[in-house]
């Protein structure tokens, strides 16, 4: 069964750099819309909560990523194989993955939602949060892993449109989305002064909209959509493939969490300062982390398709055109974070010690933003190509072992913010190099 002859993929078929940013552009705008429920929740709480509760919820975000990025990385294989049907225009298999997909992510969402609750308070007792913000923190947690099932099928689904080359759609409903959510903080923590918890009730009613309306539109899609549970040798095949792929992502999802987390414990020993002034760096550098993401994804559909159809000098020209997109952004978005971080944190709060601590800490990093963005490049060709083993292994010494490593044996007993913080930019130059390495190791291979 195949798409239309009259229906030309742009992605295999179409001038590559115009489909690639053609491409890139709605997933920039739909993570940077995404994002903006946690800008939205700090610039409102920091100006209408205080800055206690502003870092009584970026506190426990490790924790957060632990649970969701995991099972978002055991599922991302099923993107990659979607993808690679596509591209050879096999609906019938398509279809097939995406029924998968869409039980897995209904069953892990509720079973996250149960997790995430029962473990939040032996989680902040591990994260070592400060007793000021420890039950705002908690309150938090809860009422965020409410609704997980409705964050997990978003993002599932999100994942096969974009697999199929449809970037446009989920940024349309993350727009929506995103309106009511900062209307809603305003209704809830402005008007009715409920803090933190009117910040989560507000998170997770919008996500609960946006997943409807993504649902409802990929069920138009009637020549790919199905739900139908079957027990058959073909799904467990499927099924089968979608987690051999999915499984070192989840497994770097797990370890880059765990690693974190002690990277997160370790910046909360120095109190609520440290944690609010850490917390708006990561509101203030988002697009950075959103671009590399964006960057990532956009290299990976489009490698993992060419690779369907066989089209080697569009898979060497895919990642090249990542490498030169990505270098353009990074080096101009370091620049401005740098010489306007000021500004900027003074938007999320008053408190001058919190905004110093921010400038500080930010200008540590800047600088060795494009090493991250090289090493999300090369992940997402790895991906594409179905060698997802490369850049969990890449990742695990690069980042994990290496930041863990860090801690314990340069730190020691060193009680130093900026040496803590310095882990960061050394882990992704590291690991940029190895997986330059890998690449170099099977190009011959894959470019036969």
């Amino acid at each position: 069964m195949g798409i239309s002859s009259n229906k030309k993929n742009q992605i295999v078929d179409g001038i590559l750099w115009k489909s690639f940013i053609l491409y890139f552009i709605p997933i920039l705008i739909s993570n940077i819309i995404q994002q903006s429920y946690s800008i939205a929740d700090a610039l409102i709480i920091g100006n209408y909560a205080g800055k206690n509760a502003l870092g009584a919820i970026d506190a426990p975000l490790a924790y957060i990523r632990l649970l969701i990025n995991t099972f978002i990385g055991l599922s991302s294989g099923g993107g990659i194989i979607i993808s690679q049907f596509y591209g050879r225009k096999d609906l019938k298999s398509v279809k097939k993955n995406i029924s998968l997909l869409l039980l897995f992510a209904i069953a892990i969402g509720v079973i996250l939602s149960i997790i995430g609750i029962s473990l939040a308070s032996f989680f902040l007792d591990i994260l070592n949060v400060p007793v000021e913000i420890y039950n705002l923190s908690l309150i938090y947690l809860k009422i965020y892993f409410s609704g997980t099932v409705f964050v997990f099928l978003f993002n599932i689904i999100s994942g096969i449109l974009q697999a199929i080359g449809d970037s446009k759609t989920p940024f349309i409903f993350l727009t929506i989305s995103s309106c009511i959510n900062i209307i809603l903080d305003i209704i809830f923590v402005a008007y009715f002064k409920l803090g933190v918890a009117g910040a989560g009730i507000a998170t997770v009613l919008s996500q609960i909209l946006a997943t409807i309306l993504i649902f409802y539109k990929l069920r138009e899609k009637k020549e790919l959509f199905q739900i139908k549970f079957e027990i058959t040798k073909e799904n467990y095949r499927y099924l089968t493939n979608i987690f051999k792929l999915g499984f070192p992502m989840a497994a770097q999802a797990i370890i880059f969490s765990v690693s974190n987390m002690f990277m997160q414990r370790e910046i909360n020993y120095f109190g609520s300062i440290a944690i609010i002034g850490w917390s708006i760096c990561g509101k203030a550098d988002f697009i950075i982390w959103n671009m590399a993401d964006s960057i990532g994804i956009s290299v990976t559909t489009f490698i993992a398709q060419n690779y369907g159809a066989k089209k080697i000098e569009r898979i060497k020209k895919s990642l090249l055109q990542g490498l030169y997109l990505g270098g353009i952004l990074f080096t101009i978005s370091s620049i401005f974070l740098y010489y306007n971080i000021e500004f900027i944190a003074g938007l999320f709060v008053k408190d001058q010690a919190a905004i110093d601590m921010t400038v500080f800490l930010l200008r540590i990093i800047a600088p060795f933003y494009i090493f991250y963005m090289f090493s999300e490049v090369f992940g997402g060709a790895f991906r594409g190509m179905g060698y997802t083993f490369y850049p969990m292994i890449c990742g695990l010494i690069g980042i994990s072992f290496f930041r863990i490593a860090w801690i314990f044996f340069i730190l020691s007993d060193r009680k130093d913010l900026a040496m803590v913080i310095k882990a960061y930019p050394w882990s992704w130059i590291i690991t940029v190099f190895l997986q330059i390495f890998c690449y170099f190791c099977i190009r011959k291979k894959i470019f036969k």
